[in-house]
This record gives structure tokens, sequence and C-alpha cells, in this order.
């Protein structure tokens, strides 16, 4: 039975409305299955990255129900396991013989069935590519392109070739191709549905098919095979078993492929790195490997080129974001219009701008390959090639972030071939928006000067496509004639669009040898090459008909402020504190409240409590035995846990910063012997290589984040030394904890937040059961396991803690201290010109802008007096550390920035049993960073405006925008 459900008008609430997918063995979906794959919708996931990753990993691993947030999910797919990979094998082996034997009449039929097919369900199958994170132009192009493969003149061509009889000699002699039996398909995985598609041409030749849907967007795959393949078989009466497909691990599926009598053909889509390793591993298996590589497609642009067009063509590059094999990724261009056709396309590229994938003028797809494009064009720079725009990482309003899922379209100029050939972006499949213009050097004779272009493009190591634009019959029959290395070639014709006659695709990459075929999979083991030639320029096709967009789902947060939420102004229009307003700048509210309402009744998102101001006030409730800081016996605390799952609630919240002495002090005292001073200051070394391996990859750009640049990365590589774990995606566990720690009412997911970090959580405890070490998560560990000095629940509340806590009074300490310097340029020329000012000047810059505005939440065990005011029992308690650091009580003139100013005494890092562990740590990566920062960085100044991260707890920046004198080459550090 087929369990699919037909997409239908706009998206609902409903789990019902789910399309939900088992292994399809032999044209049947089969429903013994437990685990699933769930596939996110990608207006979803770009709206929320962190949030929406969180939810499909908790959904993946059973910890979360589709009901909690139906809204985001667009399908699931049944997980295949060995039982079910056997099956579809022997189903294909049994239907394979048979199927064999049938007609060219009945395969053309099958055909013209899938075609048809195909066209009914046009709109479904573009609305789930979209759904998958396609941009909508990009998928009517891909639906467009695999009707245009399908249809008759494609079909009956490869069908011709498959049988032909000749008489000689008194002898009929045909030759005819025979189908190799069982193939085995791993599809793309930005691309499957049109690899599956194109793949299904198998089955025409007489072959059975074994799919493995890719575990990131199966939907679409799925819906393909099963709505449109499945019954396009049964009208024809193919027999069951030559179709299936199944979602599964690819490294299970590969093994098991390899390792069956079974299997012929294994039919790869892939990059060329992994394509060359199966297909060793394939000949030594006796299989054929049938390979469908990346490629690094090149276009050349003539002097007499029609330049509307050619540009037009080489914004191609950045459909999907440069995520389709076939998009062009160089292009040569004639010296006499080099620059003018920069210009254009340098305008056009900057005008590109993410957006969701149903909105018809978006191009980008989100960009999974970050690291891959920022070494690209770091190597780029280093090779002298010209950054013409792009670099950033953007959100989906384009504005740079570090948890951005879209990457900025690039535009890379190189002057000279030979220097070309040099850059990682021409020497590499790309697969992120980056396009490649190289340059020849001018020379006299034009004749020459093709025959260089030419040979690049001959001698290139990929085999898929390449472009030629000119007016010129000479040019055009050069360029036919001896560019022989490629699929396909295109001549003053689209790079992308689909071509009656031609397949789409043209592999094999680097496998073997750098040759391309034209790859119809009834055909592979044929050298064929297509070319088309349009005899005069293309007129524009006019736009097609828009998929109607479906609603975005959005997640929002489960929001139940208290009664008095928001709260109104002060007096002056100062916002209350806890507000929005009140983040981007609080002094002026604390100052106003220190000097009329010191001890002052707040109401704040997770509801009332009593503000504290005053330095003493402060101070003194940091050690009062009648304050807990347990946030189980805080009514804020207990408002604030209210959204995590109860059994992490209960489970992790019984860490150092949760308890009360005696037990905080046991605590304390087994994690004491790893924050020695001693053994802080070991790690200055590192520290300052990290800060200098960071300068190092931007002190040559003139400006950048400093934020991004140096603070985040910097407090997360301290982190995880202390921890021994295993750094993560480090830009999205950062997110992720940040809004673990937010107010609940505001963070969307944050469920799923909770169950990721307990997964982390739960890896970095068992790997270090496995391998300990001489760090923090093995030291706790020991103490559980060996000594018996904390549980199980500590030892995870522990880890979980040094997560949420333990990288961001680093990362703030740096940002805030260079913004503050930075905001008065004074003081950071008075500190470049003696830096023993730093001696006194660090506590300085943590007092004024204090890394922890707020303690976590405390709370009253019994009346408490602060000054005049009696606080009773059983209220919360806010202590405003960057209050109390500006109170001119203790810090004559506070709220001016005096680097020879004396501290002593400031609370930045808090107070009494409670102070940070990690302090020492914290002081030494900031004086690291300042130090080195304006030691490097001549001339460092703003350059926009800084934003600052909304937080409950902390004052830290998301973004610290500057600009700086580049160096001269040589100069020391």
């Amino acid at each position: 039975m087929v369990t699919c459900q037909e997409p239908h008008g706009p998206a609902t609430d409903s789990v019902e409305d789910m399309l939900d997918f088992g292994p399809l063995i032999g044209g049947v979906s089969v429903t013994d299955h437990t685990e699933w794959v769930y596939t996110i919708r990608a207006s979803a996931l770009i709206d929320d990255p962190v949030g929406a990753t969180c939810y499909r990993n908790a959904l993946n691993a059973g910890r979360m129900a589709p009901d909690a947030h139906p809204e985001t999910i667009l399908g699931r797919c049944a997980l295949a396991g060995p039982d079910h990979l056997d099956a579809a094998l022997r189903a294909a082996r049994g239907a394979a013989a048979e199927w064999g034997g049938s007609s060219q009449e009945r395969r053309a039929a099958l055909a013209e069935a899938f075609r048809a097919g195909l066209r009914e369900h046009a709109d479904a199958v573009t609305r789930l590519l979209v759904e998958e994170g396609h941009p909508v132009r990009l998928a009517r192009t891909e639906v467009a392109d695999l009707l245009t493969f399908f249809g008759p003149q494609t079909t009956e061509w490869c069908l011709g070739q498959m049988e032909t009889r000749h008489k000689a000699d008194g002898r009929t002699v045909t030759l005819r191709r025979v189908p190799d039996g069982v193939v085995c398909v791993q599809p793309p995985q930005n691309t499957p549905a049109l690899g599956v598609g194109a793949a299904f041409q198998s089955v025409l030749a007489g072959n059975a098919l074994v799919v493995r849907l890719s575990r990131h967007a199966p939907i679409a795959a799925m819906y393909l095979l099963e709505r449109i393949a499945v019954p396009a078989l049964a009208e024809v009466g193919a027999p069951p078993g030559v179709l299936s497909a199944l979602c599964t691990d690819p490294a299970q599926a590969l093994d098991a492929w390899l390792a069956s009598p079974l299997v012929d053909d294994v039919l790869y889509f892939g990059d060329s790195i992994r394509g060359e390793q199966l297909e060793k591993a394939c000949l030594a298996a006796g299989k054929k490997p049938i390979l469908e590589l990346g490629g690094n497609d090149m276009v050349v642009v003539w002097r007499d080129a029609p330049l509307d067009q050619a540009v037009a063509a080489l914004m191609d590059s950045y459909h999907g974001s440069g995520q389709i094999c076939c998009a062009p990724n160089i292009a040569l261009v004639h010296p006499e219009i080099a620059d003018e056709l920069t210009d254009r396309l340098t305008e056009r590229v900057r005008a590109l701008r993410p957006g969701f994938p149903d909105d018809p003028e978006v191009v980008l797809a989100a960009t999974p390959n970050t690291a891959g494009y920022d070494a690209t064009l770091a190597d780029a720079r280093r090779a002298g090639a010209r950054v013409l725009t792009g670099g950033r990482h953007l959100d989906v309003q384009g504005r740079e972030s570090d948890v951005a899922v879209f990457a900025e379209p690039a535009l890379v100029r190189v002057d000279g071939l030979g220097r070309a050939r040099e850059l990682r972006s021409v020497r590499y499949e790309t697969f992120f928006p980056l396009l490649t213009l190289a340059v020849p050097h001018p020379v006299a004779a034009d004749d020459e000067l093709l025959t260089e272009m030419v040979s690049f493009v001959a001698t290139g190591a990929y085999g898929l496509r390449n472009s030629l634009w000119t007016r010129t019959e000479e040019v055009i029959d050069r360029f036919v004639r001896d560019v022989r290395s490629c699929g396909q070639l295109r001549v003053n014709d689209s790079h992308l669009a689909g071509v009656p006659f031609l397949s789409n695709h043209g592999g094999p990459g680097l496998s073997g040898d750098r040759f391309g075929e034209l790859n119809y999979p009834m055909l592979r083991t044929s050298r064929l090459q297509g070319v088309s030639v349009a005899q005069s320029v293309p007129p524009s096709q006019a736009a097609a008909p828009c998929v109607p967009a479906q609603p975005r789902p959005r997640v929002e947060a489960a929001r139940e402020y208290p009664p008095g939420w928001p709260p109104e102004e002060l007096p002056g229009g100062l916002p209350a504190p806890f507000t929005e307003a009140f983040h981007h700048d609080p002094y002026p509210t604390l100052r106003w409240l220190r000097e009329h309402r010191p001890v002052s009744r707040v109401i704040s998102p997770d509801g009332p409590g009593w503000l504290l101001t005053r330095y003493d006030d402060v101070r003194t409730a940091h050690t009062d035995p009648r304050v807990t800081c347990d946030s189980k016996r805080i009514p804020a605390g207990l408002m604030w846990l209210r959204h995590w799952p109860s059994e992490l609630r209960e489970r992790l919240f019984v860490h150092l910063l949760d308890s009360d002495d005696p037990r905080h002090a046991e605590l304390r005292a087994v994690m004491r012997p790893f924050f020695t001073p001693t053994r802080q200051e070991q790690w200055r070394t590192r520290v300052q290589r990290i800060v200098d391996t960071r300068i190092d990859r931007i002190a040559d750009r003139g400006h950048g984040d400093l934020m991004a640049a140096v603070a985040y990365p910097l407090g997360g590589n301290v982190l995880f030394s202390v921890l021994g774990a295993t750094p993560p995606q480090m830009n999205h566990l950062r997110a992720m904890i940040w809004r673990t720690a937010e107010w609940n009412n505001d963070v969307p997911y944050v469920a799923a937040l909770a169950h990721e970090v307990d997964s982390f959580v739960r890896a970095a405890v068992a790997e270090k059961r496995r391998s300990p070490g001489d760090d923090l998560i093995s030291l706790l560990v020991r103490a559980r396991d060996q000594d018996g000095l904390i549980s199980e629940d500590e030892l995870h509340g522990q880890v979980m803690m040094m997560l949420v806590a333990g990288q961001d009074p680093s990362i703030n300490s740096v940002g805030n201290s260079l913004h503050a310097l930075l905001a008065h340029p004074d003081r950071l020329a008075e500190l470049r010109d003696d830096p023993s000012l730093m001696a006194t000047g660090l506590n300085e810059l943590l007092r004024y802008e204090s890394p922890l505005p707020f303690t976590s939440w405390r709370g009253t065990l019994e009346p408490v007096g602060f000054g005049e005011v009696t606080v009773p029992a059983g209220d919360s308690l806010f202590l405003c550390l960057g209050a109390a650091n500006r109170d001119p009580a203790r810090f004559p003139d506070p709220d001016r920035l005096d680097l020879r100013r004396p501290t002593p005494g400031h609370l930045a890092f808090g107070h009494g049993a409670h102070y940070c562990l990690g302090a020492h740590i914290g002081r030494m990566t900031a004086e690291a960073a300042v130090t080195t920062v304006l030691r490097r960085l001549p001339g460092l100044r703003l350059d926009g405006i800084p934003r600052w991260r909304p937080s409950m707890f902390e004052r830290g920046l998301s973004v610290l925008p500057v600009a700086w004198d580049v160096p001269r080459k040589g100069s020391a550090r």
C-alpha cells in the first residue's frame, strides 16, 4: 500500500497532513518500521536555523514528537534496515530477468507514462522541491529538465541505439545492447529528486532499480517514485520488483551493494573524491561503477559575444547557490571586453539577495559548505586575485551572522591563465555561490589567444559541460573541434536549460581520467558527445507561472508573560529593566534606579522580583545564607524552567551555579584543582596562539567583525580545550546555548534546544569514559566513577553548566573591552602608546562594561533587609553586577572610563562562594586579545554600528564592525 499523501492547498498545523513514507520494496510501501528521518521545511530552517535544526535532531532521535511543531514538518521517511536492503535486492533480481526481455515499444510506453505522470504532478513536485530548499525558479527548471529528458525526441533516440539490424553477406546482423540487470542508485544530496528521475531512465534499458534516498531531503524524490514512477510501471505491466527505494545510511547501503552478488551496477552521484574511492571499491567487488560526479564547468566569452546574454548565462552560476554540478564555475573572458563584463557582472552579483525559496526573485539556496567557501576566497586573496564581491555569511534578511545559512555571492577575478590554474576555485569543484573570471594576458594575435583559451578548457580536469559565447563561426568551429574532453558543449545558449536529445548530465568528473561523456543511463558504456549550437541567440522565454507559495511555517515562542509585563517606562522615558530598549543601553535606567529606588520591585518576563543596584547590597546578597541560588526554590527560576522537558529539568539543574552550600562547596571542591591560578596560567601560550592565528586570517583585509573573527572562536576554542571535548560545529552550538540561557518566553523550539544540549553532554561524557585525558570532563568522570564524589546527574549537570557558562565571560570580556576602547579613541590611543596600562586597564574595562550585568536568579529563603527595604521570604532577587560596578559610592565618577583607576573589589566575575572559577582564564583571554588586536591592527576604528545581543544575564555584542590600516608585508606582529 502506498502511504504518500498528495500535497494540497496551504500548509496546515496538523500532523495528519505530514507526508509519510515507508521503505518502497518492489513498488510496495512496507510498514514494519520504527525509526524515522524527518524533513523540516526549508523556510523554517532558514527562518530559525538553530532552533529548527535542534527540533529535527530531537525528532530523529525520538526525543520529541511531531505534534510539538507540526507546521515546520514537510514529511518523514522510515529508516530501512539490512533486512529491507536485502528484500529490495532480491525483488530487483527476480524482476530483472523478466523486464530485461520486454519490447522497446513497452519501454517507450513506460517513458511516456512517466512523463505524463510528471506533467500531471509537476506543481506538487515543484512545491516539494521548494519546501526542501530549492528556489522556486530552480525547482521549475529541474522539473522542466526532467520533462525534456523523458520527451519523445530523447527517448526515441536512446531506444534507437539499443538495437540495430543490418543485412550483410546473406546474414542478418543484430547489434543490441542488453541490460546489466540490477542497478543501485545513490542520488546526489543536493538535488536527489533530479538525480533519481534521471536514473529512472536505466529502467528503459531493461534494468531493475534500487534507490538509496538521501536522508537530507528524501521527500520530493520519494514522491516522484511512489506517485509517478510506480503507477507508470503498473500501467505498462512491469513486474513490481523493478523499483525499490529506501532511506538509509549511505555507508550501510554501499557496503551491502558491494557485498551482494545480486548487484550488477552502482550508479553514484556525488563529489569526485568519494567517486574515485567508490570506483576502486566497485571494481574490486566486480561491480560496474557508473559515476556522475561534480565538476568545474567553464564558459568562454569571446570579444564579440552578446554581453547581455553572456552575463545572464554566467549568472546561472549562482542558481541554488552554486550547488548544481553542471553550473558554470569559471569564465574565460577575452581581455578586450573583460573590464566591461566584470563591471556588469559585479553589479548583477551584488544585487542578488538571500530569501525564502518560494520567492520567484530568489536564486540563492542555503549553503552548507561555508568552510569551503571561506577557504576558497582566502586562497584567492593569497594568490593575488581580486575578490570583487562576497565573503560574508548572511541570514535571510541579508545581515551578517555567524549562524547564517547563506553565503554571500562571490565574484573573483584573476588576470593571467597561468595564475588562474593556481587558484583553488579553478583546480577543484566548488559547491557554493562563487564564480571565477579568468582573463588571459593580451597578445597580438587573436588566433594565439584563442588557442590558449581553448587549450585551457580542453585540458580541464572535469568532464561535464562547457560553453562558448561568440558571433564568429570560425571561433565556434574551433571550439567544437578541439574541446572533446567533456560530455556536452553549449554555444550561445543557456548553460543549464534542458535541450531535447541531450542528457542533462555528463560525468564522470575526475574518476579514472578527465574525459567526460554525455550520460544517458541507458547508454552509459558508449562514448558520446552532444553539441547544441543555436543559429541565433534564442529569444528570452516568458517566465512560467509561479507555483503558489504556501504560508511559511514559523514556530513562535510559548509566551506566557506574568501579569504586568511589559512594564511601563520609568520617569523621563527611561526603559524599564529587561525590556528590549533597556538592553541596548541599560546604564541610564540603572543609574536612575540606584539613585531613586535602589531596591526596586520590578517585573521581568519570568515574573516579579526585587532588583538590587547598589554595590553594597549586591555584594551582601552574594554571601547571605538566606539567599539561595537553587532555581527550583526561586519563583523566577521555576518560571524560567517551565518549558524545559521535565526529565532534563530534574536531571541537569543540579550543577554548581544552581546549588547552595554545603553541596555547592563540595561540588566546587571537585572542580577547584582544575582552576588554580597556576593551572589556568598554563593556557596563556595557547590563548595567544589562537589570537594570532585568527588575526593572521584578517590582517590584510582592512575591515571585519571582531566578534566573528576573534572573540567568538577564541571563547569557543578555549572552552573546548578546557573541557577536552571534541569541538562541534561551533557557531551552531554557541547560538543554541545562548538561546537556552535566554528567557524561555522568547525562545522558539526551547525543548528541542534543550534536548540538543543534553545530547551533546551525553556524547562528551561517553567519549571521556572511553578515552579519558587531562581535562575537565575526565576529572568529573573520575569524580563520579572512581571516587563517588558526585552523582551521574551532577556529572551531566556540571558539563552542561560549563557549556552554557564557560565561554561567554571570555567572549563578552573580549568584545566589551574592545568596544569600550573603540568608543573612547583617546583611551585606545593611551593604551596603545603605553601597554603597561593593561595592568590596571583590564580590570577597569571589566568594571566599565561587565560581561555579566546580572547573576543567575537568586531568591530569599527568609526575609532579608537591604538598606531600608526588607524583601520577604520566597521572593526573586535580581542582582545587577553592571549597576554595582557603576555605583559612585564605590567607584567615583563611575561612567568615565579611566584605565589608570584602581578597581579592587569590582564584581564583573561575581563575589563570594560563587565567584567565577574561570575568572583568571577570562582575564587572560581578554588581555591577550586586546593587546594583540591593538598591536597588529593599526588605526583600528569603528566601521559601522555595533549590535548588542539581547540577553537576560549577559552584556555581549553580536557584531563589532571595525576597519584598520592594512600593514605592509613583512611588518612584525
